[in-house]
């Protein structure tokens, strides 16, 4: 019992690693945004006929020690598209669908989901994680994440700002959908 509480109290003073399931990440920032793109690149060709989306930032989240608030080199790499395909509600389920077959086939295993608000996230072995996301009038996200090793802050990380949005008409980005798919929007 008292080793158990060393090693539990250890892990919680490096970071609380020992009480995560994800793997402690191996790769740098650049390797995580690969990574990152290539789960939502084979997401996206998964979905037929194909969307069309517009890709935001890559971001990075500096990871924290709970108790001395210090950063431990650890940081969550993630970035999102946004879908620009009109959809109706009858083809929704159908796209959920299609992504959970490929997410499954691709060894993730699912999170959470919640039918109420579309949405569901997934996670591999290796510590990625992915989600869609379906807010109001139509707007879609699926986003990836993955932890990699830095010292950086978080933010934008440079050289991955991903598409200009259109501006809205109150002035912030607009994610809406702006294509017709015949396909997707009946």
């Amino acid at each position: 019992m008292v080793a158990a509480g060393a090693v539990l109290a250890s892990g919680c003073l490096s970071g609380c690693s020992v009480l995560r399931d994800d793997p402690d990440p191996v790769i740098n920032v650049n390797q995580a945004v690969k990574r990152v793109d290539s789960v939502l690149d084979g997401t996206f060709d998964a979905i037929h006929p194909r969307l069309k989306w517009r890709e935001g930032p890559a971001h990075m989240s500096e990871q924290r020690n709970a108790f001395t608030n210090t950063a431990d080199g650890e940081v969550s790499v993630d970035r999102d598209r946004y879908v620009r395909t009109k959809f109706s509600r009858a083809k929704l389920k159908e796209l959920l669908t299609v992504v959970y077959k490929h997410w499954a086939k691709e060894g993730f295993k699912l999170r959470d989901s919640n039918p109420r608000e579309p949405s569901m996230s997934a996670t591999a072995a290796d510590g990625r994680i992915v989600s869609l996301k379906v807010g109001g009038v139509g707007d879609v996200r699926i986003g990836a994440s993955v932890g990699a090793l830095s010292d950086g802050p978080s933010g934008d990380i440079d050289g991955e700002e991903g598409d200009k949005f259109p501006k809205a008409p109150n002035g912030g980005p607009d994610y809406s959908p702006d294509v017709q798919d015949p396909y997707w929007s009946k």
